[in-house]
């Protein structure tokens, strides 16, 4: 081969390795095997992008959930960009992680501090976010919890927050706080009899909790023990706590043992009312009137609010999100997480951290959220209060809810 054709065929085969990996880069097309299937790389190595790993939902990204939560953050990241200095110069680029397993967090967690994600915002839930919680507590990087309901942030022993974990949720027992302001709103000289299965931590500290916040109202409550395994118990405890003037019944238990307490009362139409602790349950709905409170009623029945977040990204992206809720909680988040980044101009976790403790202005449809640095949560979130009614949850108020006063 003569020494001209060699040199050509070296600078074609140049060419093409060059052009597979600038096509290895462009959004949508990377291989599979990339740790962001979806995303670019370029900005981030060129430094003049700051990386944020997003956790996938459990459903993944190819889902209603996903792709709108992409979508959202994708839009938040867009309106930076188009900024004239966009934040000194610099974006923030959401990569998507493909990761669908807490087992592989390990390794991934290496590759996401080696190449400078200053924040992680999860999606993942349960398993996801207490792996994510165990691997974050000491060394950071932050994380930023989409729901953070069940995740205890707050160190018990220590009595601080952590330093790195944040949550758009209140903690489960802040829904003791939501029912206690539903009956000083609803009930307010009615005794009330707060049920629970003593063998559950979790019930037992939910309904001591609401009993105390009940008292701090000036509504006569009391603790009931109950065994949500003896439901055979409940007409004669039931009875007893009626005869003692009780009126309302608030049940720290299952929605099936919830249900058999409705149901003594209802066959003898004495007129006492039943809160529920628990979520929305189709078990639920033969019980005429009963009451719970529901922490993302007001965003799923928000027409106006849905509507504003699907205009923004279509108006962004040109794409329709499918999950309007997923992509209004996703779009605060990535609003929550630039504004740190704006604060700080640099993707350095220390001061990250502290700008996402103290950040204001987060809009989640028509909520305006501002972070409390004593507890790494919104200073407050609403309620939705439902009623069952025709069985359908009938949505008839709202309180709000302060995550200073809220344990965890």
């Amino acid at each position: 081969m003569r020494y001209g054709e060699a040199a050509l065929r070296v600078k074609i085969l140049s060419f093409l390795s060059a052009l597979i990996l600038l096509f290895c880069l462009i959004p949508g097309v990377a291989g599979a095997g990339s740790p962001f299937p979806e995303d670019s790389l370029s900005g981030v190595k060129e430094g003049w992008a700051w990386p944020v790993v997003v956790v996938p939902p459990p459903e993944g990204w190819d889902s209603p959930s996903g792709r709108s939560i992409k979508a959202a953050m994708r839009s938040a990241e867009r309106e930076i960009s188009l900024r004239r200095d966009a934040i000194r110069g610099h974006e923030v680029t959401f990569m998507f992680s493909s990761i669908s397993r807490p087992s592989g967090l390990n390794e991934r967690m290496a590759a996401w501090r080696s190449m400078g994600a200053g924040v992680i915002v999860s999606f993942g839930g349960g398993e996801m976010d207490e792996a994510l919680m165990r691997l974050c507590t000491s060394n950071g990087p932050p994380v930023d919890f989409a729901g953070g309901e069940d995740l205890a942030i707050i160190d018990s022993a220590a009595g601080v927050v952590n330093p790195y974990l944040f949550a758009l949720d209140l903690p489960y027992f802040a829904r003791a706080n939501a029912l206690a302001e539903v009956a000083a709103a609803e009930e307010p000289q009615k005794k009330v009899a707060v049920m629970t299965d003593m063998m559950s931590e979790k019930l037992a500290k939910g309904a001591e909790l609401n009993t105390k916040f009940l008292a701090a109202r000036g509504i006569g409550a009391v603790d009931m023990s109950v065994s949500a395994y003896r439901q055979d118990q409940f007409n004669s405890q039931v009875r007893n706590a009626e005869a003692g003037g009780f009126e309302v019944f608030t049940c720290w238990l299952d929605a099936m043992a919830a249900l058999s307490i409705w149901r003594t009362i209802h066959v003898k139409s004495s007129g006492s009312v039943v809160y529920y602790a628990g979520n929305q349950h189709r078990i639920l709905l033969d019980a005429e009137g009963l009451i719970l409170v529901d922490k993302d009623v007001l965003l799923i029945r928000n027409d106006v609010g849905r509507r504003n977040i699907a205009i923004k990204v279509r108006d962004m992206l040109n794409v329709d999100p499918e999950d309007t809720v997923a992509a209004a909680k996703a779009f605060a988040l990535a609003k929550w997480v630039i504004a740190a980044h704006m604060e700080t101009a640099s993707n350095r976790i220390q001061p990250l951290a502290s700008a996402l403790a103290a950040t204001s202005g987060i809009p989640l449809m028509d909520e305006d959220i501002s972070i409390n640095p004593a507890t790494h949560r919104p200073v407050s979130r609403s309620f939705g209060v439902l009623r069952i009614e025709k069985r359908g949850f009938k949505s008839f108020g709202r309180v709000e809810v302060f995550s200073s006063e809220a344990s965890e």
